[in-house]
């Protein structure tokens, strides 16, 4: 496979994934700036509940769908109506749950304000569920152009809101951020029933053979448990940070993770690239092309990453400063210390997309199980004593321990070494001179 193959498709994933910097960028610039801590915490323990229950969901019943119907085109439609049955009913289920436990939720992380919007999960979730099944459905196909613009429609419009608002100074709380996500959430929807449109009205919704839902599950398996512990190795550290300290902590933490989110755009760009990619070959029996897959897109994170990482790390106090006016210098240390997951995120993030494209769910889960219980063990000693710093540092000791472990589950499928990974800076190199002289001709 040529490192041209599917550029056009990089192209476009790039350009998604500035979306979502933007986006978090937007949070630092207006939302922490003009949000009381207490109230941008409020906001970022409504964000980390909703991504927990919204990335399990997807992780279990929309990923699956992207690996099945990659593999069996034929089948597409059976494949979308039993995810799309099973996600929305999941992810309903789940709103109505927590919106019924407002009170509690609020009372146990300090915060009226949480009390306040957690009634509204339910409607964010119902406003955000054609967002997340179309971008997966253009995910089967590599249509990434597609989803630029579905993810455009919500992040868009949210930025756009925030700024007049803040604007007109209607922009004072917590809840008036979620309205206006709300509104972009809707809006990301409809364009995604458009971009979908024939493929959402022909699903046979219910007329799914039974053998698809046997399938689901029985590959969900692993893959429940392996989403789940991802997910709450992501997101719970906000939340545990929350069960110790005041919302205005939260806010230290959040304003230093903002910053780190640019390697989440990282992470699901793969998500878009490799998933598909690495299913087809290994269905294929390609292992030969599997092996240079693996490890050109593990040289170009590495290349990538690391010296970025280092450069925010050593740059963090001035860019912190600036941004956030001063209001959130403690939040330095944090973000120096979730930054260096850079140096080993390239393994995680390419080892967890490439096992779910081969179907190796036990392996992957085996390896996110022994980061996980290394993250909360880590957090269990560290957080009480070092607060949003403890939390930094448990997450960066979970991600190392799961590069590891990743690395050597993907070792045991297809043929990888460091000479393999390093070898593939000469295809770099010869296709960057392919790409000047045809250039100059």
């Amino acid at each position: 496979m040529n490192l041209s193959e599917h550029l056009n498709s990089g192209i476009w994933t790039v350009a998604d994934k500035v979306l979502l910097l933007l986006y978090g960028f937007g949070v630092i610039i207006l939302v922490a700036n003009v949000l009381p801590p207490e109230e941008f915490g409020a906001f970022s323990l409504f964000q980390s509940i909703f991504l927990i229950l919204g990335v399990l969901a997807d992780s279990i019943f929309l990923q699956p769908m992207v690996k099945f119907a990659s593999e069996h085109e034929a089948e597409v439609p059976e494949v979308l109506a039993g995810s799309f049955n099973l996600y929305v009913s999941s992810m309903l289920v789940s709103g109505f749950i927590f919106a019924g436990f407002a009170e509690t939720l609020g009372t146990m992380f300090r915060s009226p304000e949480l009390t306040r919007m957690m009634p509204l999960l339910t409607v964010f979730i119902a406003l955000t569920i054609f967002r997340n099944v179309g971008i997966r459905y253009q995910q089967i196909f590599l249509r990434i152009n597609a989803i630029f613009w579905i993810d455009l429609a919500f992040f868009g419009p949210v930025l756009i809101l925030t700024v007049l608002a803040n604007a007109l100074g209607m922009f004072h709380t917590a809840m008036d951020f979620l309205i206006l996500n709300l509104i972009g959430g809707g809006l990301s929807s409809i364009v995604a029933i458009g971009f979908c449109a024939r493929a959402f009205r022909t699903m046979p919704l219910f007329r799914v053979p039974r053998q698809e839902y046997s399938r689901m599950m029985s590959f969900a398996r692993y893959q429940a448990g392996t989403s789940a512990l991802l997910t709450l190795q992501q997101w719970a550290d906000v939340l545990i940070v929350g069960l110790y300290y005041t919302p205005s902590e939260v806010a230290v933490y959040t304003a230093a993770k903002n910053m780190y989110r640019f390697l989440d755009a990282v992470r699901e760009g793969a998500t878009l690239l490799v998933v598909p990619l690495t299913s087809k070959l290994y269905t294929q029996g390609d292992f030969k092309g599997l092996s240079n897959l693996i490890e050109k897109m593990l040289f170009i994170s590495f290349a990538a990453l690391v010296p970025l990482s280092l450069v925010l790390a050593l740059g963090a106090y001035p860019l912190l400063h600036i941004l956030y006016k001063g209001q959130y210098d403690a939040a330095v240390t944090v973000f120096q210390i979730l930054i260096l997951t850079g140096f080993t995120l390239p393994l995680a993030l390419v080892g967890t997309n490439a096992l779910i494209g081969m179907g190796k769910a036990r392996s992957l889960f085996m390896a996110t199980l022994g980061a996980v219980a290394t993250f909360f063990v880590a957090s269990y000693f560290l957080v009480p004593y070092m607060a949003s710093r403890g939390a930094a540092l448990a997450v960066f000791i979970s991600m190392t321990v799961l590069a590891i472990l990743q690395f050597f589950a993907m070792r045991q499928e297809v043929q990888l070494s460091a000479r393999g990974i390093m070898g593939r800076a000469s295809d770099a190199r010869r296709f960057v001179k392919e790409r000047k002289k045809r250039g100059g001709e």
